[in-house]
């Protein structure tokens, strides 16, 4: 990775006067920087396709209306963006905040999207003709490297890999374009007004069924899941196809995350326990 002094004078075209290093991994980095009386957000990542995967994801949101922090520059290994203020939607406790999420992600949502599928979702799978077989694929994935490295049980990951199997959801998906990785955390509040400031990290975007959205969005604040789905909008046909494949999103989402968390050094046990102790509706 390039220095973070070096990426502002490429990017901002100037030197940082201070430096604050947000999330700093062996193959990525972002900081919050000022320059003068700014602040920004520097990100820099090895795989050159994550970048232009969330660059191109960053510009088509603003397109569309959805709030998201200013972009300022982009280069092949990273980005730069104005800094957003506002604190996290993961755990806030506010049904108007809850209900401006839902209604951003229906902007983004309807964008549209179609097949192929496995653009996103942080796996640059190759391309599958459908949603089912692209699940499929992906719930694989992550089922057989949590198997590997984190001693999943067999047992459980067969009771899940055939509730994948039973899901007929999958065959019939509402299809949008996602973000594909969010989590209430890439959601910013203004805690003055309860609105979304902005919706951040656009690396894993692509086409998929808008319930995956909805339920990595709320996966730990489930009493919320309504009013972000009054603020979306969302159909009496809606709700229940969301119903019927929330707890199959939640659990290979769940072990997914027990898989990345683990691989970056960070704490995974309560995604790995709360994976392992799913069970079909």
């Amino acid at each position: 990775m390039r220095p973070v002094d070096a990426l502002c004078r490429d990017l901002l075209g100037a030197a940082p006067g201070e430096v604050e290093p947000l999330v700093v991994l062996s193959d990525r980095a972002t900081w919050r920087v000022t320059i003068g009386n700014e602040q920004f957000v520097v990100k820099t990542d090895d795989d050159s396709r994550t970048v232009a995967n969330e660059i191109a994801g960053h510009r088509r949101a603003a397109a569309a209306g959805v709030r998201v922090p200013e972009l300022l520059g982009a280069a092949d290994d990273a980005f730069a963006m104005r800094w957003a203020e506002g604190v996290r939607l993961r755990g806030y406790a506010s049904i108007d905040a809850w209900r401006d999420a839902g209604a951003q992600v229906r902007v983004a949502h309807d964008v549209g999207g179609g097949p192929p599928f496995g653009t996103g979702f942080g796996g640059f799978n190759p391309s599958r003709p459908t949603w089912r077989s692209f699940f499929e694929l992906f719930a694989e994935t992550m089922l057989a490297d949590c198997e590997r490295d984190l001693h999943f049980p067999r047992a459980q990951g067969a009771r899940i890999r055939a509730a994948v199997r039973d899901a007929s959801g999958l065959d019939t998906p509402h299809l949008v374009w996602c973000h594909g990785d969010l989590q209430a955390e890439h959601v910013l509040v203004d805690p003055a007004t309860d609105r979304v400031t902005a919706i951040i990290d656009w690396a894993d975007q692509g086409t998929g069924d808008f319930g995956w959205d909805i339920a990595v969005l709320t996966i730990d604040d489930e009493p919320w899941r309504d009013a972000a789905l009054d603020g979306y909008g969302a159909t009496a046909d809606e709700r229940a196809a969301l119903a019927a494949l929330v707890p199959l999103y939640t659990v290979v989402r769940l072990v997914g995350e027990a898989g990345w968390l683990a691989e970056h050094g960070y704490a995974y046990d309560d995604s790995l326990g709360r994976a392992i102790r799913w069970r079909p509706s």
